[in-house]
């Protein structure tokens, strides 16, 4: 297979990890006042390059050649050693910023900029040149005066209109970065100190950046998502037995915004009780400001989880699945719903099925869903199926049909309906593999057709998005081949035991021969991806900011974006030396995205 070589070649911007991941918050490792900063993995060069190696046939490399610090004059003193020594295909010039505070005159930096052109166009590469990003408010924060402040824009817009000034003269592709920055807010609000993209900003250049680059590579049906909003709507992070929210959906009711998750100690619930949650909803008039419209706990159960909403006519109802107190005899999970009746003001609990329900969808005229469930085999593995139920009313259900056996353990399972077609979309687990299987419900023979999609996706949400349908969930940055392994080590990592006679182990690293290095890898490479079906194959458009565990999202649309739910525990990222050590609080957000052409 052949490669494309892009190399970024600019500054402190081009390099991304000198930033907060998010300014409006701490982001204090878990315990600690250290802040956490981007790591190379959240940069939008590291997102840019999964997302165009999604979409290009050939393998792309995205190379970093960005230094903190550096000028226009700095970065041409070292193109040769650091950019025409690898022999790129393409190379990104971003330069600027660091020129406009160090008060470099126009021309000057021009001239640099051309001949950084000339040099890599006698090799044969082709130069792209990127506008800076721009200088906010915000840097009055860190010291600036405002007569500063407005001296440095003017010279940085001076400097982004020499880049524009250049590329037309010479015909060169241009990615104005400067006038996306402007023209999006949030971006705009989203420069920590002023001038470099935190990595909420970075997630969305990204993509903004990987859809400029690949009609170059051929591609012309990206759909270039933007954006809009991100933002934290619910923490409790000081408080250790609810400081986990997680599990979310959402959705548009008699024009107010509702927001489900679950809230507990950690994310699953052990067997003595500990962990254990409740579900919270919330409600919103905008999707800024939230107020608590319900909380639903179930006597006899101790964790009341992965809510789901229903829309049935004019009436809303949420589920949850509901796990035993481990004081019951008889331990079985069950699905409890609960209708609204008014504001602030929902229907006792009624019971629906003891399958673990996911996403109901109308369907014909009814209710579907997809639940899954599992059974022991002798030597004590659980293994799990999906299934599909239906309802006439979204309270009394029934199971038609079985969706995906036992052998696949199936499990979280999106329904979705399209021309009256139902489909299903699985994370499995069969062999380690964890990949995603699709599947068509052929309501004639009462049996579905099964497809996998050849990558992992965990917790699926499917949506349309004009002609386009669009996965998002979990799923793992490095690659689905890197998860496997990790995740072997971190299962080894995670049920160690230190017996009574390992008195000389120091730690659990050296019990197992794992490094905990590895499994930070595992968990910090966990986002919520946003895909593009084509055909069977999703293709990565967007991340969206989170890491560890995360993802599990839900969506509705609202005009001509889409207003996504999710949680994750990136602000609060530790480092890893024990077992546990992960389980930080997480935190629920909600984005909205736009899709263009």
């Amino acid at each position: 297979m052949s490669k494309t070589k892009i190399v970024a070649f600019g500054d402190t911007v081009t390099m991304g990890t000198s930033a907060k991941l998010d300014v409006f918050h701490d982001c204090f490792k878990d315990g600690t006042t250290t802040v956490n900063l981007v790591r190379e993995t959240q940069t939008w060069r590291s997102i840019a390059a999964r997302i165009m190696s999604d979409w290009v046939e050939d393998d792309v490399e995205l190379i970093n050649a960005g230094v903190v610090g550096d000028t226009s004059a700095n970065g041409l003193a070292r193109l040769e050693r650091d950019v025409l020594s690898r022999s790129p295909d393409y190379v990104l010039a971003q330069f600027g910023a660091e020129d406009a505070l160090a008060g470099i005159e126009t021309e000057a930096f021009r001239e640099n900029l051309e001949k950084i052109v000339d040099g890599i166009a006698a090799r044969n590469a082709k130069p792209v040149l990127m506008t800076p990003t721009p200088i906010s408010e915000r840097m009055t924060a860190a010291g600036c005066t405002l007569e500063e402040l407005r001296c440095r824009q003017e010279r940085l817009s001076a400097l982004a209109q020499a880049v524009r000034k250049v590329a037309e003269e010479r015909s060169l592709d241009l990615i104005d970065l400067h006038r996306y920055f402007l023209n999006t807010r949030l971006a705009y609000d989203h420069l920590y100190e002023g001038w470099l993209p935190d990595a909420v900003a970075q997630s969305g250049m990204a993509s903004f950046i990987a859809g400029a680059l690949l009609p170059m590579l051929g591609v012309h049906d990206f759909p270039k998502p933007t954006l809009c909003d991100y933002r934290k709507v619910y923490s409790d992070d000081k408080r250790h037995d609810t400081r986990h929210n997680g599990f979310t959906d959402i959705t548009y009711f008699q024009g107010a915004f509702y927001l489900a998750f679950r809230s507990g100690a950690y994310h699953g619930a052990g067997a003595s009780g500990e962990g254990g949650g409740k579900t919270i909803v919330l409600r919103s008039a905008d999707g800024i400001t939230w107020v608590e419209d319900g909380v639903f706990e179930v006597e006899g159960f101790q964790d009341t989880r992965d809510p789901k909403f229903l829309q049935v006519e004019d009436r809303l109802l949420v589920y949850a699945i509901s796990w035993p107190d481990a004081r019951q005899a008889e331990r079985v999970s069950a699905v409890f719903g609960f209708e609204r009746l008014n504001t602030g003001r929902w229907s006792e609990p009624f019971k629906c099925a003891s399958h673990i329900f996911w996403r109901p969808r109308r369907w014909r005229n009814g209710v579907a869903v997809a639940g899954y469930g599992w059974k022991f085999e002798a030597e004590g593995d659980r293994h799990f199926s999906a299934s599909l139920l239906q309802s006439p009313d979204g309270r009394h259900w029934e199971k038609t049909s079985t969706i995906l056996d036992y052998e696949t353990d199936a499990n979280e399972t999106e329904l979705f309906v399209e021309n009256d077609t139902l489909m299903a979309f699985s994370r499995t687990e069969e062999g380690g593999n964890h990949e995603m299987y699709i599947s068509t419900y052929l309501p004639s023979e009462n049996r579905w057709e099964s497809v996998s999609s050849g990558r992992m996706i965990q917790a699926p949400c499917v949506f349309k998005a004009g002609e386009r349908t669009i996965v998002m969930g979990r799923y793992c940055s490095q690659s689905d081949e890197r998860f496997r392994e990790l995740y072997a080590d971190w299962q080894k990592f995670t049920n160690y035991v230190q017996q009574p006679d390992e008195e000389g182990v120091q730690t659990v690293a050296e019990a197992t021969g794992v490094d905990p290095a590895r499994i930070e890898e595992y968990h910090h490479g966990l986002r919520t991806g946003i895909f593009v079906l084509d055909g069977t194959r999703p293709r990565l458009v967007m991340e969206l900011l989170s890491a560890g565990d995360s993802s599990y999202t839900g969506v509705v649309p609202y005009g001509d974006e889409y207003v996504i739910s999710d949680y994750s525990m990136h602000e609060y990222y530790p480092e890893i030396k024990r077992p546990r050590d992960w389980e930080t609080p997480c935190d629920i957000y909600v984005s909205r995205i736009r899709f263009g052409g």
